[in-house]
């Protein structure tokens, strides 16, 4: 127990030592935390906006004149078939001019005499599909339905953000290994200095027969140490910039739609600080102590 405590308190008055380099290592390895934290919490959440963004799709479907509501409704239940769609309503031509008074202010009966608005469907699709959602297929295999007068969609531009979100995704593990990278690199260089700097107790531990581990270990506890403090330090500011996006969200856009924090990227990031410090001062001590 004596043994362990001093490690630790030698590698607690190696980060005191190396005041300048210990700050370099801690905030390069918060940076990796922090936007490695922001990058999955982004992705993660990525998929509730897009679902939420999904459920706004809408393809409203227009039958011919002459065809009646019972028809229309067996159409319905054929465009409920199709793959990714989630609902169909059917709209009876009653309905249709009560929706067009509602939205124009008009009463197209009066104006016309007559009601030209023919019976109509809205097809929702399915919001929480794990595929980029194409409507396209969808819209041709409704098109194609005996009774179609025309098909009308949205959805172009949640098409275009969900092909972006597949390539940032596909980017994502490549930016998040060029920030550990950074961060070894720069927790090596820190404690290389530090074992330089004490080079003469080295060789004087060396001359009294101490362990190769024992020598070792003050230098891994200094990188864990600023690993440590990298991670509570990283863990305050990933929430508060999620609970700003929130604000910003909430305040200034109409979007239904809350980002969350999997408590499990806590423990994650914690063994990825961890992982990182140990490697970097590991790879320190055994390149200079040989």
């Amino acid at each position: 127990m004596d043994k362990f405590l001093y490690l630790i308190s030698e590698g607690l008055k190696n980060v005191w030592r190396h005041k300048m380099t210990t700050f370099t290592a801690v905030f390069s390895l918060f940076l990796a935390l922090y936007f490695v934290g922001l990058l999955a919490t982004a992705g993660e959440n990525t998929k509730s906006i897009l679902q939420y963004l999904r459920s706004k799709y809408k393809i409203e479907v227009f039958f011919k004149q002459n065809i009646d509501l019972k028809v229309a409704k067996e159409v319905s239940d054929l465009i409920l078939e199709i793959k990714g769609v989630r609902s169909s309503t059917v709209i009876n031509k009653e309905d249709a001019v009560r929706i067009f008074k509602d939205q124009f202010g008009e009463d197209i009966l009066v104006i016309l005499g007559y009601n030209p608005l023919p019976i109509s469907a809205v097809v929702n699709l399915k919001r929480n599909s794990e595929e980029v959602l194409d409507a396209t297929p969808i819209v041709n295999k409704i098109k194609k339905m005996d009774g179609v007068e025309e098909v009308r969609y949205q959805g172009h531009l949640i098409k275009k953000i969900e092909r972006t979100y597949a390539r940032v995704m596909k980017i994502f593990p490549w930016v998040a290994l060029v920030f550990i990278s950074v961060a070894v690199l720069v927790i090596y260089n820190t404690v290389k200095l530090s074992i330089f700097s004490r080079k003469d107790l080295i060789n004087s531990l060396n001359l009294i027969g101490a362990t190769r581990l024992f020598i070792q270990m003050p230098f891994i506890f200094e990188g864990l140490i600023d690993g440590i403090i990298a991670t509570i330090v990283s863990f305050p500011l990933i929430v508060g910039t999620i609970n700003g996006a929130n604000y910003v969200i909430n305040n200034f856009t109409s979007w239904n739609v809350e980002l969350t924090i999997a408590p499990v990227l806590f423990l994650w990031l914690t063994l990825l600080s961890g992982i990182i410090s140990v490697l970097g001062s590991y790879r320190a001590v055994s390149g200079v102590m040989k």
